[in-house]
């Protein structure tokens, strides 16, 4: 199994040498000078960072690890000092991104991207898709790229340089329209959301595609649970990779390897620390946490220490190709979006998919947990296949009560599960917007049942 494509390209960015040996040691020396660099950097530029890190110069870092004692950036600093971050003129910004919450509106995170930074994803992109897509494939592009600088234009860019031609599809309306291009098209690799891309798969009219036409499929935008990728793997006996493509980061934050165990992180461009997501604490490698991640060569709005929300673990040991690059577990989900039943247990959108997607007909589902009194409730709205082959209430419910969190409250008599609904209506899901359970806000209801809810 040859190396991660990463492993050269991470070494050259480093080193300023090509084929120079790639070294931990190395990539430590790299960057604490990337560090001190752009701590400097914000301390000069930004008026939210001359503030916050006060007292905390570079030189104050004589390890990576030293990165610690610096303070976290936070979702709310961005929402409540975005026009404080940007280091450029409003002329050098290339590509604004403004990410609003799915329950409260008027609560967002505004991104801004410079033409180098920009240039920055689109080499990400072309070195994260040599493992995917070789010269003369072509890709078809489930990512909004109507915009320059969107994902998908600057993943066609990337595509162009390695040969592969790319064609923006955009986030997926009308699937059967899809299909129809993929097979008019001879689309032969995919890069999309992981539940657009499983309503393909789930598809009536999927027969319409060749056996063995789709070779490699790329999963990014969203957590993709392992029952979607297998479900992908079944129907087209494609590779699937995943890939980590936060915003915050520019999209370009790691990708899997044909070793398919664990992202290959971009650390020539970010510094990655594991967190405990209340402490703060840093957490051992194998335990999970929260991502943090510090920018070390952006320019319009370096990012120190921002807690992303996305929880994952690097994993220990060396990958099966070889690299000396750290890997990264695959996120599994967004502590922000975890909800805390009346139970005391968390649930997250992860737990549910884990249990839901393996269960034949479904291509998405919506669920909301509304708080009556003292009484949680539970509903999920099952969004079904072309076929309308959806499983029955009986298998989506006795699914439900194999999530520990859900067990737990409903043996307890603190959470009651609705019954199950259906909808042939797939709502666009989009990188900008997670997929997360709806927490509705507390109100008085008359009519609570005062029994458990059991099947």
């Amino acid at each position: 199994m040859q190396k991660t494509q990463f492993e050269s390209w991470i070494s050259e960015k480093i080193s300023g040498l090509r084929g120079q040996l790639l070294t931990p040691e190395g990539i430590r020396r790299y960057q604490l000078q990337k560090l001190r660099t752009v701590v400097d950097y914000v301390l000069e530029k930004s008026p939210f960072y001359r503030e916050r890190l006060s007292g905390l110069p570079s030189d104050s870092l004589s390890d990576p690890e030293d990165l610690s004692s610096f303070p976290f950036t936070t979702i709310q600093d961005l929402h409540k000092y975005w026009t404080r971050f940007l280091c450029v003129s409003q002329t050098q910004v290339e590509r604004v991104v403004t990410i609003r919450h799915p329950q409260a509106r008027d609560q967002f995170r505004r991104f801004f991207f410079s033409g180098a930074d920009l240039e920055l994803t689109v080499d990400f992109f072309y070195h994260g898709m040599m493992a995917i897509a070789k010269p003369g494939q072509r890709v078809l592009i489930l990512l909004t790229g109507d915009k320059p600088g969107s994902a998908g234009d600057l993943l066609t860019k990337a595509l162009r340089r390695a040969g592969v031609h790319g064609i923006v599809d955009g986030i997926v309306m009308y699937p059967e329209v899809t299909i129809r291009e993929i097979v008019q098209q001879k689309i032969d690799c995919l890069v999309g959301i992981p539940t657009q891309v499983l309503a393909l798969a789930r598809r009536e009219d999927v027969g319409k595609i060749p056996a063995g036409q789709i070779k490699s499929i790329l999963l990014a935008g969203d957590y993709a649970s392992a029952a979607v990728v297998n479900e992908l793997k079944r129907v087209w006996g494609a590779k699937v990779f995943t890939a980590y493509t936060p915003t915050a980061m520019g999209y370009a934050g790691g990708v899997e390897c044909e070793a398919f165990s664990g992202y290959h992180l971009c650390e020539a461009d970010h510094y990655y620390e594991i967190v405990d997501p209340i402490s703060g604490m840093t957490k051992a490698p194998g335990e999970s946490g929260e991502i943090v991640v510090t920018t070390l060569t952006r320019t319009a709005m370096p990012l120190i220490r921002y807690r992303t929300g996305d929880m994952s673990r690097f994993l220990p040991g060396p990958c099966r190709c070889g690299t000396e690059l750290r890997r990264m577990d695959r996120v599994r989900g967004r502590a922000p979006d975890m909800v805390r039943l009346l139970s005391g247990d968390w649930l997250g959108i992860e737990d549910i998919d884990d249990v839901l997607f393996p269960l034949g007909g479904i291509v998405n589902y919506y669920a909301t947990l509304t708080r009556y009194h003292k009484l949680d409730r539970l509903e999920v709205v099952i969004c079904s296949g072309a076929n309308g082959a959806w499983p029955s209430s009986r298998r989506v419910f006795n699914a439900l009560q194999g999530v520990r969190a859900v067990d737990n409250a409903v043996e307890k008599g603190c959470l009651i599960l609705e019954p199950i609904k259906y909808t042939d209506e797939n709502r666009v899901t989009t990188c900008a917007v997670k997929r997360c359970i709806v927490l509705r806000s507390e109100k008085e209801c008359e009519d609570v049942p005062s029994h458990k809810r059991r099947l």
